[in-house]
């Protein structure tokens, strides 16, 4: 107690004011948190690795189903629009219960790009986790998991249940054109109905 007295006359002593606050600490969420992020990062290469590797627009797609999960059923019965195998899919797909959609996410007309994901991208660089490999004119850039970030997306998959679920649906090769068109078109043209005119007669 005597030290505690010293430390508070110390700080009295150089005219500062000790401000204790008792309030809830606040929650930081893992969305919040740039590790989490960029291992989801990591989980959606190892899952949907192939030699040609992923653009970071299809990522972000992927990425924000992740994030939302209420529109995975949906992106599951588009993307496998036509094919013999998409009921298949669904009873594969388990989504957790009571799922709702969150109407208050930002409202997009194209890929839904997070400003932290080129920090994400540089966090996996830097550790060797993921390599960038673009075409002569250093455009279309392709991210690809390394061997350094397969044997650490090995060891963490366990920790992303729902997310393996969900993209072992899709098997190692995802037609990203497809795939940006449900999230930029279908998905917002089906839940985002702006200034809708109603007949109030």
């Amino acid at each position: 107690m005597e030290q505690f007295n010293h430390l508070i006359q110390s700080i009295t002593d150089k005219g500062l004011k000790p401000n204790i606050n008792l309030d809830r600490p606040t929650y930081i969420q893992p969305e919040d948190r740039i590790q989490f992020r960029s291992t989801r990062i990591l989980i959606i290469l190892g899952m949907l690795n192939n030699k040609y590797g992923l653009s970071k627009n299809v990522i972000a797609c992927i990425d924000f189903l992740l994030r939302n999960e209420a529109f995975q059923a949906k992106f599951i019965v588009e993307y496998f629009n036509g094919q013999k195998n998409v009921l298949k899919k669904l009873s594969q797909f388990k989504s957790k219960s009571q799922v709702e959609t969150d109407f208050n996410i930002v409202q997009y007309k194209s890929v839904p790009w997070d400003i932290r994901f080129n920090d994400m991208f540089l966090y996996l660089y830097v550790r060797d986790l993921i390599t960038y490999k673009a075409d002569e004119n250093e455009k279309n850039a392709r991210i690809q998991i390394t061997e350094t970030g397969k044997t650490f997306y090995e060891k963490i998959k366990d920790v992303f249940p729902s997310e393996i679920n969900f993209l072992e649906l899709f098997g190692s090769r995802l037609v990203e054109d497809r795939t940006i068109n449900i999230i930029t078109e279908v998905i917002p043209n089906s839940y985002w109905k702006q200034n809708v005119e109603t007949d109030n007669k």
